[in-house]
C-alpha cells in the first residue's frame, strides 16, 4: 500500500501523551491542525483555539451565504427564476458532449437541483434510470408556494468508454412543475 504524504504536519498519540503543548504549538506554527496517527490510521485532529474558532467562523459565514442565496432566489418571480435557471443549464451543458455521472451530479447541485448521489450508490442508480427512461430527472432545491423546477437530462449511456458512469448528452429540458 503507498501512503500519499500529508502536506500537514502529523504526530503520533504517543506524542500527545507525552506533551500535548508540543502538539498544540506546532499547529500554532504550521498554521494548520495536526494529524495525530494510532497504529498507521488517522485518529483526530488536534487545532489551536484561534484556528478552531476561524473554522467555526468561516462556516458560519458559509452558511449565512447559502441562506442569503436561497432568500434572493425566492425573492425572484418565477418567471425570473426559469429563465436565470435555463441560463445557467445551457451555459454549463452542451449537447453531445461525454460527461461522468458524478459530474453531472455536481453541476446540476451547483445550478441549485438536488444532487442525487450519496457515494457510489446514486451513481448506479443515476445510470440505471437514464438505461430505462433515457433521462436523468433532477428537482430544485428551492421549493415556492407549490412551485418547483425540474430538469431532464436526455442521454444516452457512452458505449465508447470504458467506465460505466459515462454519458453522452443529448438536451436538458427544464420544465416548471
Amino acid at each position: 500500500m503507498v501512503l500519499k504524504k500529508l502536506e500537514v504536519p502529523t504526530t503520533s498519540i504517543t506524542e500527545v501523551k507525552k506533551s500535548p503543548m508540543d502538539v498544540f504549538e506546532q499547529a500554532r506554527q504550521a498554521g494548520t491542525g495536526v494529524y495525530v496517527f494510532n497504529r498507521e490510521k488517522v485518529a483526530g485532529v488536534m487545532l489551536t483555539q484561534a484556528l478552531y474558532e476561524q473554522l467555526l467562523e468561516d462556516l458560519q459565514k458559509q452558511q449565512e451565504q447559502e441562506l442569503t442565496k436561497v432568500a434572493d432566489m425566492q425573492a425572484q418571480s418565477s418567471e425570473d427564476l426559469f429563465a436565470e435557471l435555463q441560463e445557467k443549464l445551457k451555459a454549463t451543458f452542451v449537447a453531445d458532449t461525454t460527461i461522468s455521472a458524478f459530474s453531472l451530479d455536481e453541476k446540476m447541485a451547483k445550478i441549485g437541483f438536488m444532487a442525487k448521489q450519496d457515494e457510489r450508490n446514486g451513481i448506479q442508480e443515476m445510470m440505471y434510470e437514464l438505461q430505462k427512461t433515457g433521462k436523468i430527472v433532477y428537482y430544485s432545491q428551492m421549493k415556492r408556494a407549490g412551485e418547483r423546477f425540474i430538469a431532464e437530462v436526455v442521454g444516452e449511456q457512452d458505449s465508447q468508454s470504458a467506465l460505466y458512469e459515462k454519458m453522452i448528452i443529448k438536451r436538458v429540458y427544464l420544465l416548471e412543475a
